[in-house]
C-alpha cells in the first residue's frame, strides 16, 4: 500500500458615524506610522524579512545511498545541492533492512511492503536552532513520482524516525511529482536529520533524473506554516 426598548435611532446613528470614521483608516497597520525603519510595508511578503545566505554543497555520487554526516544549518542559512538519480522503481517483494547498526529499528523506506529498486540520494543536516525546515525539489522529469521524506538519524546516521504531517500518520514528502515538490516542517535544534530522495514510478532502471534541491531554515512562528520560507536560490 503506497501510499473556519431604549433609543435605538439615536444610538444607531452614533454607531454608524463611528464605524464610518474607523473604516477610513482600516486596516490599522496600513495607516499607523511605524517607529521601526526595518519593518515591512503592508504590501510586502513575510518572506522579505528573512535574508538567506546560500551555500552550494556538492552531492557525492560515491556514497549517497546512505546518509552522510549532517551539515550544520542555522536560521538565515540555506543549502543548494544537486545530483542524479540513476534508476527508478519499486518492488513489493523486496524486504528492506529494518535494523540500524546502532540497534534501533529503521524507518526507511516509509512505505510498506517493499523497497526501492533504483538509486537513493541523501542530504543530511543538523539545525543549529529550533526553526522551520523548508525544502524545494525540482527534476528534469515531468511525470515520474518521487519520495523525499525527512527522517531523524540515530548515532550511526541511520534513519529511525520519519516526520509526518500534523495530526496524521502520513510521512511528509511521500508520493510527490517529479517536476516540483515542496514541504516545510518544524524541527528541533541539534537533531541530526536526513532527507532520502528516491523514485518509485515508473519502474525503469535505465531512467535518470537530474535533481536540484533548495533547503533552508526559517524561524518557527505558530500558524505561519511555510509563509516564512524564502524564495529558492536562483
Amino acid at each position: 500500500m503506497r501510499f473556519t426598548k431604549n433609543q435605538p435611532i439615536q444610538l444607531g446613528a452614533t454607531l454608524l458615524f463611528g464605524l464610518a470614521i474607523g473604516c477610513a483608516e482600516w486596516p490599522r497597520y496600513q495607516h499607523k506610522t511605524t517607529i521601526n525603519s526595518d519593518s515591512l510595508s503592508p504590501n510586502q511578503s513575510p518572506q522579505d524579512a528573512l535574508s538567506i545566505e546560500w551555500a552550494d554543497i556538492e552531492n557525492s555520487e560515491e556514497s549517497n545511498n546512505d546518509p552522510g554526516d549532517p551539515l550544520p544549518i542555522g536560521i538565515g542559512h540555506g543549502i543548494y545541492t544537486h545530483g542524479v538519480l540513476s534508476g527508478l522503481g519499486w518492488s513489493p517483494d523486496e524486504v528492506p533492512d529494518r535494523q540500524s547498526t546502532c540497534g534501533e529499528t529503521r524507518a526507511f523506506p516509509p512505505a510498506a511492503p517493499g523497497n526501492y529498486v533504483g538509486d537513493i540520494d541523501w542530504v543530511s543536516v543538523e539545525p543549529q536552532q529550533n526553526g522551520t525546515l523548508c525544502l524545494t525539489l525540482t527534476t528534469d522529469l515531468e511525470t515520474a513520482r518521487l519520495d523525499v521524506p525527512l527522517y531523524v538519524l540515530d548515532d550511526c546516521n541511520e534513519p529511525v524516525l520519519v516526520f509526518v504531517y500534523p495530526d496524521t500518520e502520513t510521512p511528509i514528502g511521500l508520493d510527490v511529482p517529479s517536476s516540483r515538490a515542496q514541504w516545510a516542517i518544524s524541527v528541533s535544534a541539534n537533531t541530526a536529520l536526513g532527507i532520502g530522495l528516491a523514485g518509485f514510478f515508473p519502474d525503469d532502471d535505465e531512467l535518470t533524473a537530474n535533481w536540484e534541491m533548495n533547503l533552508s531554515l526559517a524561524p518557527s512562528v505558530g500558524g505561519a506554516g511555510n509563509t516564512l520560507c524564502p524564495e529558492d536560490r536562483q
